[in-house]
């Protein structure tokens, strides 16, 4: 698990920035999928990048699979899990946080904004509200 990080002065602004960067920007695996949407979230938050190692490495949902499954992890909950502390309440997550959260029966990462989950998907993003969380993880200090 990754040390708690303070959270950047301006870490609001620089989250907005996230947002509107990945409203037209298109999924793509390794580059800008579910989850490293989700880091970029967090590098927004705390200045750091948990998947700078990981960043393009691969470029199939079957490469994604991979990787997960050379870090131990079945899924994105499961890597979320292992780096960051795990909210006890769905309800706990703020904005900043990382959160999982189940569309149309596809299991995604997102980051906690003032419109709800952003999750990504192929043409951006789009905004699921924060009761789809199905699990929850903090990002910075509170």
């Amino acid at each position: 698990m990754l040390k708690t990080l303070p959270r950047l002065q301006d870490w609001d602004r620089r989250l907005a920035r996230v947002t509107e960067k990945h409203l037209r920007l298109a999924g793509e695996w390794g580059g800008s999928d579910c989850l490293l949407t989700a880091m970029d979230a967090v590098e927004a938050v705390t200045g750091q990048d948990p998947a700078q190692k990981v960043r393009g490495t691969y470029s199939t949902e079957q490469g994604a699979a991979k990787l997960l499954r050379r870090r131990k992890a079945e899924d994105v909950e499961q890597m979320l899990a292992k780096l960051f502390p795990v909210l006890p309440s769905a309800f706990m997550a703020m904005r900043g946080d990382l959160a999982v959260v189940e569309r149309d029966g596809v299991v995604s990462a997102g980051y906690v904004c003032e419109y709800g989950v952003a999750v990504k998907t192929e043409t951006g993003l789009a905004f699921v509200p924060v009761t789809s969380i199905r699990s929850a993880y903090q990002v910075g200090d509170r």
